[in-house]
């Protein structure tokens, strides 16, 4: 309602508006084919594609058909035990190793515009790692999205200080499996854009996420534009 009575004073005045951007990246695409649901919603929508998965290039094309952006979903260490995705960074890995892999992910996805970790609760904590991914992003001159895996990640913190473009995610859309909470952490990241100018939400391939995304989008307020992740660096 505030941000309603802002504009409404600001268009009487005779001042324009600049709509608040948003920007929602869905995670995890590689090891099936794009959804159709996908392909549904605005090419705004952008999408991250884990590497050396059976779908990763294919699923690159097709975004790039769509007039997507596509990002690099690298898999980074997380903490504790979970299964891990082909091309991991780990803290097993020398810096040759670490650099390799991410130049091999890299090379293998086209397209990308920008990398953001999957997982990596506990690698995006360590400086040196971050550092050694960032001289290869830099040699890419591709941007990084820290996903925020974990509240003590460094990422964004060296992404900024090799000068790379470089973004944070702010809101999770479904780490709940229903419509009535993607819908509701949809809502807070259109406050949190009206709030600061812009905001980026992450989500995943679930069908409820998709499905919730398609009927919700067409309602998103005037005050707010639906953008593309490059947009924003």
């Amino acid at each position: 309602m505030a941000a309603l009575t802002l504009i409404l004073t600001l268009l009487t005045a005779g001042i324009p508006v600049q709509a608040a951007k948003l920007a929602i990246v869905i995670d995890d695409l590689g090891h099936h084919a794009m959804p159709e649901a996908l392909s549904q919603l605005p090419h705004a929508v952008s999408v991250s594609i884990l590497p050396n998965t059976p779908f990763d290039i294919t699923t690159a094309e097709q975004a790039h058909r769509e007039q997507r952006d596509v990002l690099l979903h690298m898999p980074m260490q997380p903490q504790g035990h979970a299964p891990l995705e082909p091309l991991t960074l780990t803290f097993a890995m020398s810096q040759q190793q670490t650099q390799q892999t991410l130049r091999h992910a890299l090379l293998r996805i086209p397209y990308v515009v920008a990398i953001n970790n999957h997982m990596g609760s506990a690698l995006t904590q360590n400086r040196q790692h971050m550092d050694w991914v960032m001289t290869v992003l830099n040699d890419y001159g591709v941007g990084f999205l820290d996903s925020r895996t974990s509240a003590a990640s460094v990422a964004e913190q060296r992404s900024l200080a090799m000068g790379l473009p470089t973004l944070r995610r702010h809101v999770f859309l479904d780490h709940v499996a229903s419509e009535a909470f993607v819908a509701r952490q949809l809502k807070a990241a259109v406050k949190r854009a009206q709030r600061q100018g812009y905001a980026i939400a992450i989500g995943h391939p679930y069908p409820v996420t998709l499905t919730t995304l398609a009927k919700q989008l067409p309602l998103l307020e005037q005050d707010i534009e639906l953008v593309p992740l490059s947009t924003l660096f």
